[in-house]
């Protein structure tokens, strides 16, 4: 039985890699509309902790004969847990102090983040990554991932030792662990796949365990394959070459993707993030083989300084970009000012969680903890009564979020608004389509037209209204004005739906379009969640066809730093296309606040008529009879 102790080896690139994809998700997080595939630094993260985490147990297995599964739980818990919880206490703190409509659910989040089942807990509330408003946005959104990491820590491991004393021989031990990682690793895809659907939010599949852990799959089986301790000491020439050739492959696919792969993309789901990490692989494997230009190239001062402190500033990107987006709501005004500001925050946090959690709490001896913790309240310093502080606020945070009823919480006069909408276009549009089908027309109530009318309608207006055939898609702004819109345009098909992407129109008009459900006008209110596409613009465009007419209403929504791009590339898009309209809503409402609820994006029982009547005026002059 060996008894030898291992020895375990550092690889400098994989320190620059993690500052690649935490760059990427902080830029993604600041602004999806640019950098519309940085969430992608996630998989790069999960690949290389799967990578490591397995590379470690076997080489302790095979050095020592064991595997100490408690100290390696110890030592991550040690690593992690303190900056977690410090985080959770301080979000927790300004929460009490400054945003106390999101204490509803806080203290859930937390006791679920420290479990390491958030990710569940997200999908079990209906959580959605993907939509996103000053004000109300959860600041523990992107911890979904410490939680499947969490998990993986937790079985993979035992899973792993199982089939290494199940099967004493070496070589087939490490057959059997490869075999599992691959087939759970093509099970987990496929599953991502069979569960995504074109137009629906994707946040089931992108927050579950059993849909995201191929990527810590394929880093534990490549860590078989080729474990941290095979380097080529001193590679030929064509060994050189060679795996420049696979680090270029894999860097190179990887920001392929990364600039081309919107987070609703249906290849994301449907093996482009397999395949993601598979790229992620080669990079991975180009920096173990051997020193060469791969790895010396993410090798700097500035890659080790954020790869080393890439845990922090994970964790603390999202809450920054909350609550600064809540006081500062105008942010798509002096995008790039506050983005400095933004980042100039989670770098200085980060440095100080760093210094002041991380590195002294994974050095600390927890056994004599009981001792020392008089000489905590002794010996006071400004660190000290800093953490005490964060720790006696957040408890109170906590401790008040258990008396909020999140029922009641999340019913708040904007969610009911929606939620009663949702339910009437569901009963409405069954109706709708059977007598659209039928050809029978529907008619509007002469209390509905009394009101439209006193809303701004003229009776002409109205006449020509009742006869439009159309169809509108939209997300939860249009949802929050469809029952004034539905009741202007009886024969109008409308399908809105909460955290809609922009492209969900396409799949959204190609079945209305199946069903005979199109008509001839069409009304579209997409981009609040995210960035409008030039060729999902162009798609919609194909699918009207030159007998058709699209009526784009343009975003208002000033916490967003993509309002004033996708704007503007509506705009452009009406020059160029003969049938495309652009009804200017951002312009209209911006002078008249009081319309909208507390987000400033969606329309309020007050603002409501105004939307659907604004919308028709602006059809009505262009619409195909």
């Amino acid at each position: 039985m060996p008894t030898e102790r291992p020895n375990y080896r550092f690889i400098t690139g994989f320190t620059g890699l993690r500052a690649l994809a935490v760059i990427c998700v902080l830029l993604y997080h600041f602004n999806p509309t640019i950098f519309s595939g940085g969430y992608l630094g996630v998989p790069v993260f999960l690949t290389l902790s799967g990578y490591l985490v397995t590379d470690h147990l076997l080489n302790e297995y095979h050095t020592t004969g064991q595997f100490h599964y408690g100290h390696f739980w110890y030592k991550r818990l040690k690593r992690l847990y303190p900056t977690l919880i410090v985080m959770l206490l301080a979000t927790a703190s300004y929460i009490t102090f400054f945003q106390r409509n999101l204490l509803a659910n806080l203290w859930q989040s937390i006791l679920t983040n420290l479990t390491y089942v958030y990710n569940w807990f997200e999908i079990a509330n209906g959580q959605s990554y993907f939509q996103k408003f000053a004000g109300s946005e959860s600041p523990f959104t992107h911890l979904w991932t410490l939680s499947i990491e969490g998990q993986f820590y937790l079985i993979w491991p035992l899973i792993v030792l199982f089939l290494l004393r199940w099967f004493k021989n070496r070589r087939q031990s490490n057959r059997s662990v490869l075999i599992m990682a691959l087939l759970l690793s093509l099970g987990s895809s496929l599953l991502m796949a069979l569960l995504f659907h074109p137009g629906v939010d994707p946040s089931r599949v992108y927050y579950g365990t059993d849909t995201r852990m191929f990527s810590l799959l394929l880093g534990a089986g490549f860590a078989v394959l080729w474990p941290s301790k095979h380097v080529l000491a001193h590679p030929n020439r064509h060994q050189r070459r060679f795996f420049a050739l696979v680090g270029g492959l894999g860097i190179g696919g990887m920001a392929l993707i990364i600039l081309t792969v919107g987070a609703q993309s249906a290849f994301l789901y449907r093996s482009g993030m397999f395949l993601f990490s598979v790229l992620t692989l080669l990079a991975m494997w180009a920096m173990i083989a051997i020193t060469g230009m791969w790895n010396r190239a993410l090798t700097n001062p500035v890659f080790n300084w954020i790869g080393s402190r890439s845990y922090e500033i994970y964790v603390y990107q999202l809450p920054v970009f909350v609550f600064f987006g809540d006081k500062v709501p105008n942010l798509a005004a002096h995008q790039w000012l506050y983005a400095g500001i933004e980042v100039a925050l989670i770098l200085v946090i980060s440095e100080l969680s760093y210094r002041y959690v991380e590195v002294p709490f994974s050095h600390y001896d927890y056994r004599s903890a009981l001792r020392r913790l008089s000489a905590f309240f002794t010996q006071i310093t400004f660190r000290r009564a800093l953490l005490a502080f964060i720790l006696v606020c957040g408890s109170v945070g906590v401790i008040q979020s258990t008396t909020v009823d999140p029922k009641v919480a999340n019913h708040s006069p904007l969610a009911k608004h929606i939620q009663k909408n949702s339910k009437q276009e569901q009963q409405y549009n069954q109706k709708l389509a059977q007598q659209i089908k039928s050809g029978k027309k529907v008619q509007r109530t002469s209390t509905d037209a009394a009101k439209i009318q006193k809303d701004g309608l003229t009776k002409a207006q109205l006449k020509q209204a009742q006869q439009l055939s159309g169809s509108a898609v939209g997300d939860s702004v249009m949802l929050a004005g469809r029952d004034e819109l539905q009741k202007i345009f009886p024969q109008l098909y409308i399908d809105a739906q909460v955290s809609r992407q922009p492209d969900a129109a396409i799949a959204s008009l190609k079945a209305m379009e199946s069903q005979g459900l199109l008509g001839k006008n069409i009304i579209i209110g997409l981009g609040t969640n995210g960035a409008i596409k030039p060729e999902t613009l162009s798609e919609v465009c194909q699918i009207a066809g030159p007998n058709r007419h699209i009526f784009w209403i343009n975003n208002h929504i000033p916490s967003q730093p993509w309002q004033n791009q996708n704007n503007e590339l509506l705009q452009k898009t009406q020059q160029k296309q003969p049938h495309f309209y652009v009804i200017d809503w951002n312009d209209y409402v911006a002078k008249h606040p009081d319309w909208l609820y507390d987000d400033q994006a969606h329309p309020n029982q007050a603002g409501s008529p105004k939307y659907a009547t604004f919308i028709a005026k602006q059809v009505l002059q262009h619409a195909v009879k």
